[in-house]
């Protein structure tokens, strides 16, 4: 019986030992700014570190302390930060070069935190994840905290993320990857039919750019119970589409307060953004500006007078695309003349350029002029 309460009293000690260490590491990191109760963690990782460490040492600050916590990991660092990345006191987390590991350890355990997230950006970052694990999320219900993450927040980036898996490829068998693959398409059935809706009625800025194997569902995943009354800014670069999502091309109805669409360098050859008539979009003075700068567009919609005809004015700019210099290119023309005569601050427009097959070079689109339209 000794025995057994000796070793249960070392354990006490170890589990202690740890608790205070990891509560001298981010006492020692994470310095207070006592005039407006804010503790700025910045802490790098050259091996390993726990997020569950740092949601314990925030559980013992004051109630009124809140945290931000900046994490830059070395060429070998891990952070193991199970979504929804909940702590207490936490308004801003900021994550650069990590692998991100044990990402849906806690999918299927309520936090019992409130939503206190106001920033979360992360960036070149590696999500590795374990497929059984994945194909197990897959095939259960998702609960609101797990499906909305944090819906105070402000600014979400995630920028140049990519996914690997933490299995021994000879472990997953055929059978694995048909129930995979067929989960896929029931899971997107049932996110159409989630009864709950996330409100993210702060969120004011979206970067999601760098995605070179981003799903043909992103988008619709993002909207289909989900709504952002308040975006204005929306990045989606280098993502390789070819073509626009249908939930962009109807923004007016999934982003009502959008002002700045970056699709700049993706592989987009057409283009409509007028979209079905949605009767709820609010008049406004300054335009949308959609950047399609860098894409394949060689096809100018017969309706452009109409972008600039709306409730919503939209500025269209298809600066670095492969413009013939034709009939497509004047109508272009035309429009980029007549939004410069309403928005003279976008007269970076007026240098955008077709190629002329006749003259093997480049013009101007203000010097640009054809008489067979």
């Amino acid at each position: 019986m000794l025995r057994h309460l000796l070793g249960i009293l070392v354990g006490i000690y170890l589990i202690l030992a740890v608790s205070c260490q990891s509560r001298s590491f981010f006492d020692m990191n994470c310095p207070q700014n006592i005039s407006v109760n804010l503790r700025k963690c910045e802490v790098f990782v050259e091996s390993r570190l726990y997020f569950s460490d740092f949601r314990h040492w925030t559980s013992e600050l004051e109630s009124v302390v809140k945290v931000s916590l900046d994490v830059t990991c070395s060429s070998k660092g891990v952070f193991i930060l199970p979504w929804p990345m909940k702590a207490r006191g936490l308004i801003k987390l900021n994550v650069k070069g990590c692998v991100l590991a044990e990402y849906f350890s806690e999918s299927l355990t309520p936090t019992n935190l409130k939503d206190e997230l106001l920033e979360l950006s992360l960036e070149n970052c590696v999500i590795a994840s374990n497929v059984k694990h994945s194909i197990d999320a897959f095939n259960k219900p998702v609960s609101q905290e797990i499906g909305c993450g944090q819906q105070t927040l402000q600014r979400s980036v995630w920028r140049n993320i990519s996914y690997t898996n933490t299995n021994d490829m000879a472990d997953i068998t055929i059978d694995d990857f048909l129930k995979f693959f067929s989960s896929l398409d029931q899971f997107l059935n049932r996110i159409i039919q989630i009864r709950y809706r996330c409100k993210y009625s702060y969120l004011e800025y979206i970067d999601e750019s760098i995605g070179s194997i981003r799903s043909k569902h992103s988008i619709l995943i993002m909207t289909a119970y989900s709504d952002f009354p308040k975006l204005h800014t929306f990045l989606w670069t280098y993502n390789g589409y070819s073509s626009v999502p249908k939930e962009l091309t109807d923004w007016r109805k999934y982003f009502p307060q959008l002002e700045l669409l970056d699709l700049s360098y993706n592989n987009i050859t057409k283009f409509n953004f007028l979209g079905a008539p949605f009767t709820n979009t609010v008049s406004k003075p300054e335009p949308l500006v959609i950047d399609l700068t860098y894409n394949s567009v060689t096809e100018i919609p017969v309706d452009m007078p109409d972008y600039l005809t709306g409730s919503v004015a939209i500025i269209v700019d298809l600066t670095g695309n492969p413009l013939m210099c034709d009939c497509n290119f004047l109508r272009y023309k035309n429009y980029v003349m007549h939004a410069l005569k309403i928005f003279q601050k976008y007269k970076n427009l007026s240098r955008i350029t077709c190629h002329s097959v006749i003259m093997h070079r480049k013009i101007q689109l203000v010097n640009y002029s054809n008489n067979n339209c």
